[in-house]
């Protein structure tokens, strides 16, 4: 293995051990900063794009606390994101194709539980139909969400990281769930 394959994997496996500790502290972080939740996953990416571009330029070793410095990375982020996106950036959701590992997972689904592959596909453009719903409703709903059923962070937990009284978490994400039930018949 030549010195620069050395250098690589070395840099890859310090990246992905970094993301699989910090995702789900960065995620929290994004969502209860971010003005719209269908923007959390374009951050993440390009939070997490600039870390491995940086520690790839300059390396890692004087990184004390990766969630801290990824963190002010996401600061950074937000300031460039929503700079260029507030010009031209439309809030569509639409429906992508799925990618193959998707569709590998999809397959799993369906060989585990038997079911059909409409059905399948049915339960995720439903998922996606609710959570786009959830989303355009109110960004604090949008929020409550991700933070509850993405991060599985508990009610008090949200709370405190959007810094509202716990009561009005729990009756926005139970009523919205009553709303969601009659809304698709669930």
């Amino acid at each position: 293995m030549k010195n620069n394959e050395k250098t690589d994997a070395l840099l890859n496996d310090y990246f992905n051990k970094i993301y699989e500790k910090t995702i789900n502290g960065v995620s929290r972080y994004v969502v209860s900063k971010c003005n719209n939740i269908h923007d959390v996953e374009d951050l993440l990416q390009n939070i997490y794009t600039r870390f491995y571009q940086r520690i790839k330029k300059k390396g890692f070793e004087d990184i004390q606390n990766a969630e801290a410095f990824i963190i002010n990375i996401a600061k950074f982020e937000f300031k460039t994101y929503y700079g260029k996106t507030a010009k031209k950036k439309e809030n569509v959701a639409l429906m992508s194709d799925f990618s193959e590992e998707q569709g590998v997972h999809i397959e799993s689904e369906m060989s585990k539980y038997q079911q059909s592959l409409e059905d399948v596909i049915c339960d995720k453009m439903t998922a996606k139909k609710i959570f786009t719903d959830i989303a355009n409703m109110d960004s604090e709903i949008g929020k409550i969400f991700y933070l509850y059923f993405v991060c599985d962070l508990k009610l008090d937990e949200i709370a405190e990281k959007l810094e509202m009284n716990l009561s009005t978490v729990k009756s926005k994400l139970y009523r919205t769930i009553e709303k969601q039930k009659i809304k698709y018949r669930l």
